[in-house]
């Protein structure tokens, strides 16, 4: 009972407009149901429903061309072993200009006692950096002019291991050109035990 009455108050409040806010009076105003807004509808989105604009992964891009073709590389010569026979050949008829250079890789220590008869001295194991040195800086220091891009170079020293280490470094740092790299496999040992000749 208590609560119609207060209801009938608010009426009466709301019909006269000088008393209350227009707002109020609002409340209370009939309205015919064509003009009633609509309740506005938010769209729910489930928990395993898919986004509906695209992401940055999902958009197709064209890739860009490259701009210039990458640079094709030669592929080194392999390193040529050298047999007894193919030292005796380059030995018994030296050229004042040979296509190739026989180097001892071996210490002035082991070379005093006898070499390979027209080799050159590089001893590789107190000079590691001598394959890489410039033409200038390795002439002053060996003594000897550096092979050029023209000349074929082979290498020796008492066994095979350091020749052939030798021979891996010099193709790296771009030595033997047309006439490639190449090692003489029985290296010292194998020449006296030919009888190959000493040079002093």
């Amino acid at each position: 009972m208590a609560s119609k009455r207060a209801l009938s108050s608010l009426h009466s409040i709301a019909s006269q407009p000088s008393r209350v806010h227009p707002s109020f009076a609002a409340l209370f105003s009939p309205r015919p149901c064509s003009q009633r807004t609509p309740p506005r509808l938010v769209p729910q989105r489930r928990w395993n429903s898919q986004p509906t604009h695209p992401s940055p992964s999902s958009t197709s891009a064209t890739p860009s061309e490259p701009s210039d073709t990458p640079a094709q590389f030669k592929e080194p010569q392999p390193i040529k072993s050298w047999s007894y026979e193919d030292i005796l050949a380059l030995t018994t008829s030296p050229s004042p200009s040979p296509k190739t250079i026989l180097i001892d890789v071996r210490e002035p220590r082991e070379t005093a006692a006898g070499h390979i008869p027209g080799a050159k001295f590089l001893p590789i194991t107190s000079n590691p950096d001598a394959l890489f040195l410039p033409p200038e800086e390795f002439e002053e220091r060996f003594g000897w002019q550096k092979p050029g891009p023209e000349k074929g170079v082979v290498f020796y020293c008492k066994a095979g291991v350091r020749s052939r280490a030798a021979a891996r470094m010099a193709r790296e740092g771009g030595w033997g050109g047309e006439g490639g790299v190449g090692e003489f496999v029985g290296s010292w040992d194998e020449w006296i035990r030919m009888g190959g000749g000493v040079g002093r």
